[in-house]
């Protein structure tokens, strides 16, 4: 499997307290306890195919894959557009802001996250290049019901920037030990990481319904 994004399995273990905030943003009544294992072969839309990221929910979590299981293609896009793309045009700029001030602040701690503002300007530019194609290309076909044909294309690239966003995050937490603040690190820190974390799981959820349920319907595999 590609190096794609951390469970919240691995988060809960990693970063017991960044974990808990995850799932109460995200509004998931979950003991991450409980989470699936990495190595287990749970429902969609915990362990997607190959290509996209997942997420672990606990069991009393709603599966937003299945609840989009029986909406048109039309909707599908409307919720995507309105719900992930305009959350992370509104979220991104406040991330790169924090990040900054972490940087400046801590420039001296041993943990500081040096770069980490670098990475995120270079993620938040290619997401939203992403974002604006799909948008563009992909997204209005998609509506009307369209299938394979020209769309088979577009969508094998966006499935391939799906995984390059991935290996950057999978560089964030390489440089900010898994999203795990040093013990002494003050609250704007502490909730940098937690609102990557956050990003992050809901990235997996807009990955999974794009490439598994929106692109799967287009080319006939679902």
């Amino acid at each position: 499997m590609s190096p794609l994004l951390i469970t919240l399995q691995d988060l809960a273990r990693r970063a017991p307290s960044t974990a808990r905030n995850v799932l109460r943003r995200l509004g998931l009544a979950a003991d991450t306890r409980q989470t699936a294992s990495p190595t287990s072969r749970p429902t969609a839309p915990s362990t997607p195919a190959e290509g996209g990221p997942s997420i672990a929910p606990g069991p009393t979590a709603p599966d937003p894959a299945a609840s989009w299981e029986l909406r048109s293609q039309a909707d599908l896009v409307a919720h995507i557009e309105g719900h992930y793309h305009a959350g992370l045009r509104r979220d991104l700029p406040g991330l790169l802001d924090a990040a900054r001030r972490v940087e400046r602040e801590h420039a001296q701690h041993p943990a500081v996250p040096a770069g980490l503002t670098d990475l995120l300007v270079a993620f938040a530019d290619d997401v939203e290049s992403h974002m604006a194609k799909e948008e563009r290309m992909l997204f209005p076909a998609l509506r009307t019901g369209a299938r394979g044909g020209p769309l088979d294309m577009p969508m094998r690239m966006m499935e391939r920037e799906h995984h390059s966003h991935a290996v950057q995050l999978d560089r964030i937490h390489g440089m900010t030990d898994d999203l795990t603040a040093p013990a002494n690190a003050d609250p704007a820190w502490t909730a940098l990481y937690a609102a990557i974390a956050t990003m992050e799981a809901e990235l997996r959820q807009h990955v999974y319904l794009e490439d598994h349920v929106l692109f799967a319907r287009a080319t006939g595999e679902r």
